[in-house]
């Protein structure tokens, strides 16, 4: 890159920074108070909560890079244009994609970040972000017991802790099972200990009670022990095989999906569609920085600024992102339709680039006559300016 190119990328590169973190950071926080509840009704730790919030990080840029993307271009030629620095940079000889070859090198970029995102970064952070939540929703010590509360685990178990301390240990336990018909459980005790063991989630009870009620003649009978264990995973449902979203999935997976598995051979045409989503959408950034170039570069010098021109650029690039996401939502249920999903982008890079390099449609204009001929022979100048101005060759 020379100083020219180097500016004008700079002009560009800049705005895009910030408004793409300024965009995901606003975003974010609204994903963040969408999972309080982590923390709140599963009882999740803030370490665990942090983990999750900065995991959705790598999805959201993806979808604003575009856009942030194109607000930069605008906003770097507007700049440009208002400051009169386009015609200035023309006048000196700089064509229209001398100018717009910085601002294509920077789209190109953003459309590769948007493709290692799809493929790598936004499948690798969703799956750790499901198995983190996973996680914390199975951690039957802290969902199951909390300090001084009543905890309905089922219909028919309930769990009290008087006080819950550092390291998993509590202080006046009651388990209360109603499960199993005519056989009512209820467990006592001074102090619990929760352990993970090769048999499963545990919880170590000291100096307590067990009550079992009599089916027979419903008599209580008390069986007082120093130590015990309780399986605190019976008292949940055990979860089943978690199955990989479409999130989850690399591009690959979404593409070739397991058709012997029924999840997957129900959802094929859907994940079909989002694996060529994944590889069409860092064609939006390129897509984009050309509409910005193609309405900006071949606008006339205008003291009353380019507002038509910028909200012009904007609607094109909000209805064509618009249509990609209903091209893939038609795409699931009609499989020949996923070439298009290339082809919408391609296509406005297509139109974008034809106005950007030149007006073919319009006659060439004959060059000026050369300078001893208008002092030579001035009227033959006049006589051919008809002709000049009409576009003909003489």
């Amino acid at each position: 890159m020379n100083r020219l190119d180097r500016y004008i990328f700079r002009q560009g590169a800049v705005p895009f920074c910030l408004i793409l973190l300024c965009t995901t950071a606003v975003i974010w926080l609204t994903q963040v108070l969408q999972r309080v509840d982590l923390m709140v009704e599963d009882g999740g730790s803030l370490g665990a909560f942090l983990k999750v919030t900065i995991l959705l990080i790598p999805s959201l840029v993806g979808v604003i890079i575009p856009f942030a993307l194109l607000a930069a271009a605008l906003y770097a030629l507007n700049v440009l244009a208002t400051d009169s620095e386009l015609p200035v940079m023309g006048a000196a000889g700089a064509s229209r994609t001398r100018i717009a070859r910085p601002l294509i090198a920077l789209s190109l970029l953003a459309g590769l970040m948007v493709l290692l995102i799809n493929i790598d970064l936004q499948p690798r952070s969703y799956r750790t972000l499901k198995e983190t939540i996973q996680f914390v929703r199975s951690d039957v010590a802290r969902a199951l017991i909390q300090s001084g509360v009543f905890t309905r685990v089922s219909p028919k178990v309930t769990v009290y802790a008087e006080e819950a301390r550092p390291g998993d240990q509590y202080i006046g336990l009651l388990i209360h099972d109603e499960r199993e018909e005519g056989r009512t459980v209820t467990y006592t005790a001074e102090k619990g200990l929760f352990r993970v063991t090769d048999a499963g989630p545990k919880l170590l009870l000291r100096q307590g009670t067990v009550q079992r009620v009599n089916p027979e003649d419903g008599e209580v009978d008390i069986l007082r022990f120093i130590e015990t264990a309780v399986d605190l995973a019976s008292f949940k449902e055990p979860p089943g095989r978690r199955r990989l979203e479409g999130t989850e999935r690399y591009v690959s997976e979404l593409l070739q999906p397991d058709m012997s598995d029924p999840y997957d051979a129900e959802r094929a045409g859907s994940f079909i569609a989002e694996g060529h989503a994944r590889l069409a959408t860092p064609l939006y950034p390129v897509a984009f920085g050309m509409l910005a170039l193609a309405a900006m570069l071949t606008a006339p010098v205008s003291r009353r600024g380019y507002t038509q021109r910028l909200m012009a650029a904007i609607a094109a690039a909000i209805l064509l992102r618009t249509f990609g996401y209903v091209l893939q939502s038609a795409s699931a249920g009609n499989p020949a339709l996923n070439p298009s999903q290339y082809a919408l982008p391609l296509a406005a890079i297509i139109g974008a680039s034809i106005i950007i390099v030149g007006r073919f449609w319009q006659a060439k204009r004959r060059p000026p006559p050369p300078l001893s001929t208008v002092l030579h022979d001035p009227s033959r100048v006049t006589r051919q300016a008809p002709a000049a101005s009409g576009g003909a060759t003489p």
